[in-house]
């Protein structure tokens, strides 16, 4: 029996931390450096765009009520995540069917009006090589901190 050889990149590079246009330039960047390697499935870590929130396990303050830094820092988290669909999820798409690859990305995904009013997902995105969007399954339980960002998925 013949043997199938699959080439994977698993992306190990930072975003534009809170930045989600030169993020996802810099993702389409990697994408096309890891296609001209001849990757076919091409992985990127949870919430990649536009980057972890890190400051939940460093800053003291991140959960009292009515703090104005926290509330800016996840207004502007807010502003700089994904909505599903949006031009975002179809420019990573294109990527994928233009690499002829299949493309996981990790983003924060925002359900709500992006002013601040909505909920925030943890969400991998799962495109096919035709550049189809295939799932969009959200992170069933963030951890203790986490839960302060997002909601629960939903396991669809």
């Amino acid at each position: 029996m013949p043997q199938t050889v699959v080439v994977v990149a698993a992306v190990q590079a930072a975003p534009i931390y809170l930045n989600l246009e030169r993020s996802l330039a810099r993702a389409l960047e990697l994408i096309a450096e890891a296609a001209k390697r001849r990757a076919q499935l091409v992985v990127f870590p949870e919430s990649w765009l536009p980057g972890y929130p890190a400051w939940l396990d460093i800053c003291r303050d991140v959960a009292v009520w009515d703090n104005q830094p926290m509330k800016r820092l996840y207004s502007r988290l807010m502003e700089n995540s994904v909505s599903v669909p949006s031009r975002v999820v179809e420019s990573l798409g294109e990527a994928a069917r233009k690499h002829n690859l299949t493309l996981v990305m990790g983003v924060h995904e925002r359900v709500g009006d992006g002013a601040g009013r909505g909920t925030l997902y943890n969400s991998i995105l799962t495109f096919g090589p035709n550049g189809d969007l295939l799932n969009c399954h959200r992170k069933l339980v963030p951890t203790f901190n986490e839960r302060l960002i997002w909601g629960q998925g939903d396991a669809r």
